[in-house]
């Protein structure tokens, strides 16, 4: 079983049942992340998780569906808002039954995959370690908007370690496509 697939499991369990102690009002209370609020920002993991699995499927079932969300983001809608256009009419208990499915199949998906696989993305292809150490990421980042809205604090563990690790590898690409100087030791 990969890792990854394991911490990113359980990253996303960690938060689903954070989730569930959620009251109606705490879901639609904007977070210091452009606004957005837990069912945003569950909805934007869902929304991205689903996109993954068909990243799954190979370029033949990817390509349609990335080109599709780059014309929307065209079109200048922004994540929050083509989420809310596919999942807007979910209760907060619908999505979260939904979002921890998704995810399920989707570490299950990858745990299965050969970490040697190349999957489509919007950017480069990435390695299926990579690719699971960046969902793993997206949901622990995102997380964090809805630890700080409810002033709670997130208990840390060793899986800490797939940020640092994705930090490493992405530094100089930040620099890159800013298009500046790599800064060295």
């Amino acid at each position: 079983m990969l890792q990854e697939s394991v911490d990113f499991r359980a990253e996303a369990d960690t938060l689903y049942e954070f989730l569930t102690t959620l009251n109606a009002e705490d879901w639609e209370r904007p977070t210091g992340f452009l606004g957005w609020t837990p069912w945003d920002v569950v909805a934007h993991l869902h929304y991205f998780d689903l996109v993954s699995n068909t990243s799954l499927g190979g370029e033949e079932a990817f390509i349609p569906k990335r080109n599709a969300l780059i014309e929307l983001l065209k079109q200048r809608k922004t994540n929050q808002e083509i989420a809310r256009d596919e999942l807007g009419d979910l209760s907060p208990p619908e999505l979260l039954a939904i979002w921890r499915a998704t995810y399920q199949k989707l570490t299950d998906d990858l745990s299965a995959s050969d970490p040697k696989r190349r999957l489509p993305w919007f950017g480069p292809d990435m390695g299926v370690r990579m690719f699971t150490t960046a969902r793993y990421m997206e949901t622990w980042s995102h997380s964090q908007e809805i630890y700080d809205l409810l002033n709670v604090s997130r208990t840390y563990d060793d899986r800490i370690q797939n940020i640092v690790a994705i930090g490493v590898k992405t530094f100089g690409c930040t620099f890159i496509n800013r298009r500046e100087e790599v800064p060295g030791p």
